[in-house]
């Protein structure tokens, strides 16, 4: 049986601006600050920023720090397998 407090989430991440959207709910629901974020992933503050607001000019080691930072992961589906997650 799984525990009450144990949610799994699951989300489509279809462009930049959405992954900015899930990164800022997610630090926000930890309760950490814009600076507690990038110091745990090892980033500077302008790139969570970036991030956060869908601009882009953030490269993917620094997009993946911030993710495992949050404790969150990448999942590539292929769609074409029958794999679309919604």
């Amino acid at each position: 049986m799984i525990p009450d407090m144990l949610t799994i989430m699951i989300r489509r991440v279809a462009d930049r601006g959405e992954l900015g959207r899930l990164v800022r709910e997610r630090r926000r629901v930890r309760q950490l600050t814009q600076a507690d974020l990038a110091a745990a992933a090892g980033v500077g503050r302008g790139v969570l920023q970036k991030l956060e607001t869908g601009r882009g000019g953030v490269n993917v080691d620094g997009v993946l720090a911030i993710l495992s930072a949050l404790s969150l992961d990448v999942h590539v589906v292929d769609r074409e397998m029958g794999g679309d997650v919604r």
